[in-house]
């Protein structure tokens, strides 16, 4: 039998280990607010799928010190945004949110690799 400062101290650290994956994933207030600012001005309006993805990506971006991949992340965001929306899929369903998701690696996908021979 496991006495109760034992359980406490076991649940303590199952809610340690579990949370610790997260706080990885935390950003930087100025990342986040840049990256808004970002998505924003390249037309991925706020409360949506898109603004969400567009701001983790670009925050991702301003964190390494990338401001041209945060820009290239928002105008893939919005492209995708504009295709899906095209599609006339509902913004608040799941099809949306997987619109989403592949238009972004088609536009990934289908962009040439630097520095190769097809241009």
């Amino acid at each position: 039998m496991l006495s109760r400062v034992n359980m406490v101290c076991l649940a303590l650290g199952a809610f340690i280990a579990g949370a610790a994956p997260y706080a990885v994933h935390a950003q930087a207030g100025d990342a986040l607010a840049h990256a808004e600012q970002t998505c924003l001005d390249n037309g991925v309006g706020p409360n949506t799928v898109a603004f969400d993805t567009c701001v983790a990506r670009a925050a991702h971006a301003y964190v390494n010190g990338e401001p041209e991949a945060a820009a290239r992340e928002a105008r893939r965001l919005a492209d995708a945004r504009q295709a899906c929306m095209s599609y006339d899929i509902d913004p608040m369903t799941l099809g949306y949110h997987q619109c989403i998701a592949s238009e972004t690696h088609r536009h990934v996908a289908t962009r040439p690799v630097p520095g190769s021979a097809q241009q």
